[in-house]
Order: C-alpha cells, then structure tokens, then sequence
C-alpha cells in the first residue's frame, strides 16, 4: 500500500509516497517499509532518540509522532495531537476497513464479558451463523484459538484480526471491550453494529489503571456510545448512572427491564417476556448473561421462537468448569475479584452443603484493593483459603498472599507456588468437599517478571 493511501486528505510529495508494508509501534518489529507510530506509554516513550533512530536503522522511512523529532531528509513525519488516537484509524485503513464487512457485537462491563461472548457464539452457530470470539480467552475463529495479550488487543493486532475474520468468511464478531481499551482507544476504527452493558462494580483501579472508579465507570460508558443501539442490564445499581447523558437507544434486560423482563428467574431457567427459557448453564448470574445474550440477538434481528430452542448446551471455558476427582469437586472459574467471587461461591454453597476450599491469588503491582476484597467473600462462604500466584509479574507472590491472608478469618494458607497449593487443597479435602481454584479461568500463563510462562489450573487438576 502507497503512503498516499493511507493519508488520502493530505497531499504527499511522490518522493515520500513510499510503499508502506507494515505499521507498528514496537521498533523490534521493524523491516524495510515500516510505518513506524511513537506513543507515550507509562513506562516507555518511543519518540526518544534511541527508537526513532533504531527505527530508521530497521527500514522505516515514515513515521507518526506527536512531537516534532529530528529525522533524515529521506523520510517523512507526521505530526499529530495523540498517537494511541490515531493508530486504529491507520490500522484500519492499512487492513481495509474489516470491521465494515463484519458484524460486531461489543460487550462490556465487570463481569460477564467472557461468559456472554461464548453465550452468543454457541446460540449463533446454532442458528447457522459463522461468527467468532475476541477476549479474554484470546480469539477464536472456527477451529483456531489465538493467544492475546489483552481482552481487548492492540489496534493493529485487532484490525488484523477482523481481516483475518473477514477472509475467513466470518460474519459476526463477539467482542470483549474493557475500560483499559477505551482509554488506550484500542478500537479507533472499528464499527460496532451493536454494544451491550452486563454490569459494573469497583474495579481496575490504581496508579497504571483507572484513578478511581468515576473514571472507570465514564470510559465503560463511552464505549456503550459507539453504537446507535446499546443493550443494558437495568438491574445494575448503577444503571441510571450509567446511562442518564447517553443519547443512544437504550433497551433494557433485567427483573426490573421494562423491554426483556426477567420473571421465576432460578438457578437454570427463568421467564423472559413471558417465554419460558432453559439452559444447561447455572448461577442466576449466568441465568442474567443468557437474558441479556437473547435480548441482545432479538435486536439484531433474529426471532424469539428461533433464539429459545438455541439455549440448550453452552459452554463457556474457564468458568465454572467442573472436575470430579475422587468424590471431589474441582471449579475451575476466571472469578477474580470480591462481586464474582461472591457470586460464584453463592451459587456453589446453594448445592454443596460440605467443605468449600478455595484457592486463589490476585495480581502483582495493580488492583490493591483486591488484596482485603477477595478474603472478606471468602469468609463469609468458604471453609479453607489457600492463597497462591496470579501473574504477580514483577512483585514477590509470596508477599502478595500473605498480605491477602492477613485479612482472612477461616483456616488459611499460604502457598505462592500455585500447582503445590492445589496440591495441598486436593491432600486437604474430603469426599463431598468443592475445590474452587479461582482466577485464572482458562488462562495458559502466568505472567511472572514480564514473561508469559505456560501454566494451566486445568492441566495441574486433570494429573492430580
């Protein structure tokens, strides 16, 4: 592609429209014919003499910068108000404008993104649709799973993945948006034909995430605006904070939804505007993810009586996943902070009346508050807390765990090597009893002094 194409408002002298290969903010990747886009990150910023003249070195002679930077004659700079801005809106031309050919359904909110995601890819695939994940769990796009590194990706890696989707044939994109990616504006560029809230609660909050959750509530809020028609849970007790200056159709799913209304809602079926709606999934939080999923179909087009029959055999990985092991009960679940916690432990109390011993960590360096929240649900459901490693990055795991011990009121301990805590869980445990290993969900990794190192709960329980 010309650099004409890309920057077709802005006259480009022939000598500079060069032949533009590839675009990317990381100079590792640089080849001859790179666009080369600087940012300002929290830890590194790339306009500094050593990446713009590694850059070049590499074969880049084009470059985006929010500040004027010295270069050679032979290359061509723009100047711009913010680079994060502007790069999905680049990646999107450079890939061909995919998010235009595609279908994408945005989900965002605290909890619930993966579940939904995974709630609409089974009911779409069994009304005949191709469709496709991009999410926590990575991207899945028919029998290919894709690792990422964000729920939401970098906009160069998301708008290479919507053409991907689109060569594939796909149709509709089921996407996990997260605050983080808002305010990075990862998806600059991308076209949702419809945005859906499940919920929001006090979160991915501290010094490199959201100051405080105002600011995390407004940029959860922001991206709901990107479509003409937004999907909300009106049960949320935020709700009409949350939706009181927005000016986008708003639908509303819930017990108190006035569009979908929830009625007999148990802990597998429940009533939606009269319909009587069963599932294999349990939880009545799950019960809500379905209403909302359902609703969320039903707008883009598709018939109540065609969506209810398709509710049936839903799996969602990661998320109250059970094991039985020897009269034991494994829960594999992504549960990682107080509300899900809370929930998820609710639900298990409600049909296993023995022990419940619950493993998990937190996350080094980010989301404190996480450290007292997710010992207090703990206490007020669980019989043991092993506390362990959870992609503690660049800070001592050990240290993390005890400080979350320090607040736990039940038998606990501390164990930072996470396959030795499940371990100690299973030699704890007596027939009957729940093992809940919580937090990584179907994570593969754990992030450990900036390095992803392969690591499953899953793949640990199964060699027990």
């Amino acid at each position: 592609m010309k650099l004409q194409e890309l920057f077709k408002k802005l006259p480009i002298d022939e000598k500079y429209n060069f032949d533009i290969n590839k675009i990317t903010t990381n100079t590792n990747d640089i080849e001859k014919g790179s666009l080369f886009i600087a940012i300002k990150g929290t830890a590194v910023d790339t306009h500094s003499r050593k990446y713009i003249d590694e850059a070049y070195k590499k074969g880049a002679r084009a470059f985006i910068t929010e500040e004027e930077v010295r270069i050679p004659n032979d290359a061509v700079q723009f100047v711009v108000s913010d680079t994060r801005k502007t790069i999905g809106l680049i990646a999107s031309t450079f890939y061909g404008h995919p998010s235009q050919s595609l279908k994408i359904i945005g989900i965002t909110g605290t909890k619930g993104k993966t579940s939904c995601t995974f709630i609409l890819k089974s009911m779409l695939e069994k009304l005949g649709k191709k469709c496709g994940i991009i999410g926590t769990s990575g991207a899945f796009f028919g029998s290919e799973h894709i690792e990422l590194k964000n729920t939401t990706p970098d906009p160069i890696t998301l708008q290479s993945l919507l053409r991907k989707a689109v060569d594939m044939g796909l149709e509709y994109i089921l996407m996990e948006v997260s605050s983080q990616a808002m305010k990075q504006w990862r998806v600059m560029g991308t076209k949702f034909l419809i945005t859906a809230f499940t919920n929001i609660s006090p979160d991915h909050i501290g010094p490199t995430e959201h100051k405080d959750f105002d600011e995390y509530l407004s940029w959860k809020r922001k991206f709901l605006m990107l479509s003409k028609k937004v999907i909300m849970n009106s049960d949320d007790e935020h709700f009409a904070e949350m939706t009181a200056p927005m000016k986008n159709k708003i639908i509303t799913v819930g017990e108190t939804g006035k569009d979908f209304t929830m009625t007999n809602v148990s802990e597998n079926s429940f009533e939606l505007n009269g319909r009587s709606i069963e599932t294999n999934l349990m939880g009545k939080y799950n019960m809500h993810n379905l209403a909302l999923s359902i609703a969320t179909l039903n707008e883009v087009g598709f018939r109540m009586d065609d969506l209810v029959t398709a509710t049936s055999n839903i799996f969602i990985p990661g998320r109250m996943e059970i094991i039985e092991k020897k009269e034991r009960k494994f829960v594999i679940d992504y549960a990682h902070n107080k509300l899900s916690l809370l929930n998820l432990l609710a639900e298990i109390k409600s049909w296993n009346q023995e022990r419940i011993i619950v493993v998990v960590g937190t996350v080094g360096e980010r989301t404190f508050e996480r450290r007292h929240e997710i010992p207090e649900a703990i206490n007020q459901y669980g019989n043991e807390a092993i506390f362990t490693a959870d992609n503690p990055n660049h800070e001592d795991p050990e240290k993390i765990a005890s400080e979350m011990a320090s607040h736990s009121l039940i038998p606990t301990k501390v164990i930072a090597d996470r396959k030795n805590a499940i371990e100690t869980a299973y030699r704890d445990s007596n027939p009957g009893d729940v093992i809940v290993v919580a937090g990584k969900g179907d994570e593969t990794h754990q992030l450990i002094n900036g390095e992803r190192v392969h690591y499953s709960d899953r793949e640990i329980i199964e060699k027990l």
